[in-house]
């Protein structure tokens, strides 16, 4: 195809433009990957409290599809540990002794799985994008009371414990080849979970149910499955051209 002119460069200019506008649509994503997470404090009737951070384990992971270059919508799964130390408050417990002040841990959930719908939206960038967006699902709380630990724990929630997640993330994605990249996000997610247990030193009885938001960093790696079909360069490699890419310059026929 020949372009001749100024009114060709014009024409050829809005092909490549069109070209990019349809950057990774069609691709699947597969992500997997892990990093640390802290927590905020239960509220509700957990009346525990821990008046110090702890750094917990997180891992993460999604199958993301993009509908669009600069959209993607999907599933995650995430686990982690949810805890805080009380180094200087006591509590009172129903066997009239107390917990805390000992720099141990009150665990929340030791294992926290959930599911959720994720939803980004992305910008492109030469070596690979930045997204941010939304989640919403559920969570589960399980764990084995035989791995309760005294000289690391103070108190540890009951098995159980279940309820809605929603959250944001943002994050950033950088080729590293055709099909394969790393990635770091940050995420914010928000749990409540309702037990068939008793809140701890209630009274009168109540079950537990508490609110309680993990502040996750996570990194790890991303690998894209590509459709069958491949038309002009519409779903480019992660670490593809991008906004650098010049093309090369047509010369018209000599004259």
């Amino acid at each position: 195809m020949k372009f001749p002119g100024s009114k060709g460069k014009i024409l050829l200019l809005c092909s490549l433009i069109s070209t990019t506008a349809f950057a990774q649509r069609g691709a699947i994503e597969v992500a997997l990957g892990g990093g640390m997470s802290i927590n905020s404090n239960p509220g509700k009737n957990m009346t525990y409290k821990g008046s110090k951070m702890t750094l917990n384990y997180s891992s993460g992971f999604s199958l993301m599809f993009n509908p669009h270059r600069s959209v993607s919508a999907g599933i995650e799964a995430r686990m982690l540990e949810l805890s805080r130390k009380s180094p200087d408050v006591t509590y009172p417990t129903y066997l009239k002794t107390t917990i805390g002040g000992d720099n141990r841990r009150f665990v929340y959930s030791k294992s926290l799985l959930s599911g959720a719908v994720v939803v980004n939206g992305k910008y492109n960038l030469p070596r690979g994008y930045a997204y941010g967006g939304g989640a919403l699902g559920y969570a589960l709380s399980t764990h084995d009371s035989k791995t309760f630990n005294t000289n690391k724990e103070s108190y540890r929630a009951p098995d159980g414990g279940n309820g809605i997640m929603f959250g944001l993330q943002a994050g950033y994605t950088h080729g590293i080849s055709e099909a394969s990249a790393v990635f770091v996000d940050i995420a914010l997610r928000n749990y409540s979970l309702k037990y068939d247990a008793g809140a701890p030193e209630v009274r009168p009885y109540e079950d537990l149910h508490y609110n309680i938001t993990a502040y996750t960093i996570t990194a790890g790696l991303k690998l894209r499955i590509m459709p069958k079909y491949r038309l002009q360069n519409d779903i480019p490699a992660f670490r593809g051209r991008g906004r650098s890419y010049k093309p090369r310059r047509i010369r018209g026929p000599r004259r």
